[in-house]
């Protein structure tokens, strides 16, 4: 055989068997994507080495993110940088400054999330919020008498009230008796009191005349209610009951009025006075407008640093929670071989090309030393 034609022949069939070998390969990657049997027999190198190790791979694929990529101390950096904070907070400005714009009533909003904001609900809440207040209060100081829960200065302000109470009673007396209605009771009680004495009192009232025992005892009467000796009294008998009332268990006054009745119509009381109807009626602006500069350049920023703080304290547990690489594994498992080769090859389709050329020059180049061989040794 002629030499050259020998050479060329050998060099293009070992390009050809090298070329082919590498596409081989490269298919063989991913190709057959199921086992093929013939019989109980299965072929060899079916299926293709990536769906064959699919789930070896999703597995260190799992713990490659997790133990490499998506690491609790990157995502806390993350988390901590000013950059990012400087951005989270950005956007949460824009995210509330639109939410606080909203012309939604507070009742529209807290039922989108399924709240009942009735005015019977709420006053039903509140009235029963109230009793239980004042019930925990109550058992509290139930047993305590009004003396052990008054401070010195309200003490000594009792002490005061009492002795204004006292003027004050003084003073209404001495006026009422200076009107002319009070003279005139005067006087009625004078006739009404001869009237009752029988004949002695006839005898007084023929002897001084009504008008005339009205006249002497009347200045008397007004002697007495202003002055000085009237009004220690009042003061003496005034603190001699409030005295009575300190010494007396916070539970006395409570049955005086009723314990049960006294709960309930305080929480009665207090739930009616909410103007409910109101609140709900108002809209979101209308709630936060006086306090939207405040919450968004004080309140937003010190959340968003809060937040990150609070995530990257922790990270690890939430990541533990999360399980990603169960995630990742599942993911890697699920996806379709067809299209990871896909993705792969469109991404690689131009180094598998030279790996399938460099495989095709090999050959070349075995075949064209086998040539040389042959040649020399054949």
């Amino acid at each position: 055989m002629n030499p050259v034609l020998l050479i060329l022949m050998m060099i293009g069939i070992g390009a050809l068997i090298g070329g082919l070998t590498n596409s081989l390969a490269i298919k063989m990657l991913f190709r057959p994507y199921r086992a093929i049997h013939i019989g109980n027999y299965r072929l060899p190198f079916t299926p293709g080495l990536i769906p064959k190790r699919q789930k070896e791979l999703a597995q260190q694929l799992g713990k490659m993110v997790v133990n490499h990529l998506l690491t609790p101390e990157g995502i806390r950096r993350k988390l901590t940088h000013s950059s990012f904070k400087a951005q989270m907070t950005t956007w949460a400005k824009d995210e509330v400054q639109t939410m606080l714009k909203k012309e939604d009533t507070l009742k529209e909003v807290l039922e989108r999330f399924h709240i009942d904001v009735s005015s019977a609900s709420i006053q039903s809440h509140v009235s029963q919020w109230v009793q239980h207040r004042y019930e925990s209060l109550m058992n509290e100081y139930r047993e305590k008498t009004i003396e052990e829960l008054l401070t010195p200065q309200l003490r000594e302000r009792a002490d005061r009230g009492v002795d204004k109470a006292a003027a004050h009673i003084q003073a209404s007396i001495e006026t009422y008796f200076r009107s002319y209605e009070g003279k005139e009771k005067v006087a009625a009680l004078i006739d009404n009191y001869l009237d009752n004495q029988g004949f002695l009192g006839n005898m007084i009232s023929s002897f001084m005349g009504p008008d005339g025992l009205t006249e002497r005892i009347y200045p008397l009467i007004i002697k007495y209610v202003s002055d000085r000796e009237m009004k220690d009294w009042l003061e003496t008998m005034l603190h001699a009951e409030k005295d009575k009332l300190l010494t007396k268990r916070v539970a006395w006054f409570e049955d005086q009025i009723g314990r049960e009745a006294l709960g309930t119509k305080l929480g009665e009381v207090v739930a009616h006075a909410l103007p409910v109807d109101q609140w709900m009626g108002k809209t979101v602006k209308e709630w936060t407008s006086p306090y939207e500069e405040k919450i968004l350049d004080t309140f937003v920023p010190a959340a968003v640093d809060q937040i990150s703080e609070r995530i990257s304290s922790k990270v690890e547990s939430m990541m533990t929670q999360l399980r990603l690489s169960e995630i990742v594994q599942e993911e890697v498992e699920a996806f379709q071989v067809d299209r990871l080769e896909e993705m792969v090859l469109g991404i690689s389709r131009r180094e598998f090309k030279m790996i399938t050329y460099l495989g095709a020059l090999l050959g070349g180049m075995i075949g064209l030393l086998q040539a040389i061989i042959v040649l020399f040794f054949g």
